[in-house]
């Protein structure tokens, strides 16, 4: 679906009774969203690429994720010149549920203990983090282990590979490397 069409929708899905304009977007078995993701996720002529919406609930965003995106903390194999990322949008399944988190990143246990770490040592899993890419390090990791996988240099840079644009995961990636001969 395009930006447009998924700022329809949320609104459509936020207030169901107001009236909205038609959009373009498409339901897609996993299989068919899966193709789409392996061919490029190029955008088409109406400006979709695919969009992962997934209720939030019981279950953390990263393990739901994995039952359609199942290898999404790997290096994508699909990019080619003008892929998009695989945006995910999570929606609350009703008002009252709870968020995710209110808690700055640095509180959230998941991250907590590894900046404790980080500022008694400068390391994370025995890899050197620089300073300005500590959050978004510590967020992958957490995410990593969630997920049951290793810790290394590749692969948080193979994670963030999907959402990232190429040449920000360069960065990340020298980065890392720079820190970690």
């Amino acid at each position: 679906m395009s930006v447009a069409d998924l700022e329809i929708e949320l609104a459509r899905r936020r207030n169901p009774r107001s009236p909205s304009a038609p959009t373009n977007t498409v339901a897609l078995t996993t299989e068919d969203a899966l193709a789409i993701r392996n061919s490029g996720n190029v955008p088409d002529e109406l400006g979709r690429s695919l969009r992962l919406v997934l209720f939030v609930d019981d279950q953390p965003l990263g393990a739901k994720r994995l039952l359609f995106e199942p290898d999404f903390h790997a290096a994508p194999t699909w990019r080619r010149e003008g892929s998009k990322p695989v945006n995910v949008v999570p929606l609350k399944t009703s008002e009252d549920a709870d968020p995710v988190s209110d808690d700055p990143w640095w509180e959230q246990p998941d991250v907590q203990a590894l900046d404790a770490a980080w500022r008694a040592t400068g390391t994370v899993e025995g890899i050197v983090v620089p300073a300005p890419y500590r959050s978004f390090v510590f967020k992958t990791v957490a995410a990593l282990r969630a997920a049951g996988l290793g810790v290394s240099v590749a692969t948080i840079v193979d994670s963030v590979a999907r959402w990232l644009a190429p040449e920000q995961v360069a960065e990340l990636r020298d980065a890392l490397r720079k820190a970690n001969p």
